[in-house]
C-alpha cells in the first residue's frame, strides 16, 4: 500500500459512461478498484475500469492476488483495429523485459492479430478483458468471444504495465489503483 498517499472513491461515471461498482467474473463478485480514461496523445480513446476480488493499491499487489480480474474498457472513440493491434504491440515491447518479450511472442502475435482483424472499435464499444484461473485470459468485444484464452500469468501481468506499471501515465495509474 502507498504510504500517504489519498484514497478516493472511484468514480460512477467517466466521460458519460457508467462505472459499475462490481462486476462478476467465473462466478466470482469483484469489486471496483479504480477507474480513468486513458489517451493516445492528446486523444481520449476509452474508459478503463479494474475489477479485483479485493481492492489493491499497487501493481505487484494486483499482480499477486489470487482470483479472478477484469480490466473493463468502453471505447470513447472510433478506432481502426490495425491501430490498436500496434499500440498493443508498442506497449508490450516498452513493458516487457527481454527475456519476457521472447518468452510470449507467439501470444503477443496472436492477441495483435486477432485486434488487426477487427475493422473498426466504435465510440461505445465495449472490452472486457477477465484472467479466469485455470483458464487464462479471456476477451471479449460486446460480449462476443475475442478469439481463444491464453493461460499464461506472464502474459497478464506484463499486460498490465501499460496502465499500472511505471511506465504508464500517473493519473492513469493512480485512479486505477486507487491511490489519486
Amino acid at each position: 500500500m502507498v504510504i500517504g498517499a489519498a484514497q478516493a472513491e472511484p468514480p460512477r461515471e467517466l466521460e458519460g459512461v457508467p462505472i459499475d461498482d462490481t462486476a462478476q467474473v467465473a462466478g466470482t463478485r469483484l469489486v471496483l478498484n479504480g477507474a480513468s480514461v486513458q489517451k493516445r496523445g492528446f486523444f481520449k480513446t476509452n474508459t478503463c475500469a479494474l475489477y479485483l476480488t479485493e481492492k489493491r493499491h499497487t501493481l505487484d499487489e494486483v499482480v499477486k492476488l489470487a482470483g479472478p480480474k477484469r480490466v473493463h474498457l468502453v471505447m470513447l472513440r472510433d478506432v481502426k483495429g490495425f491501430l490498436i493491434a500496434r499500440q498493443f504491440l508498442n506497449d508490450f515491447a516498452a513493458s516487457a523485459t527481454e527475456a519476457e518479450a521472447q518468452a510470449l511472442t507467439a501470444e503477443v502475435e496472436a492477441i495483435a492479430a486477432g485486434y488487426a482483424k477487427i475493422d473498426m472499435l466504435h465510440k461505445g464499444d465495449v472490452v472486457l478483458i477477465d484472467w479466469v484461473p485455470q483458464e487464462g485470459i479471456v476477451a471479449s468485444l460486446n460480449g462476443h468471444p475475442m478469439g481463444p484464452a491464453h493461460n499464461n500469468e506472464l502474459l497478464w501481468d506484463v499486460s498490465l504495465r501499460p496502465v499500472m506499471g511505471p511506465l504508464a501515465p500517473r493519473d492513469l495509474r493512480e485512479h486505477l489503483l486507487g491511490i489519486n
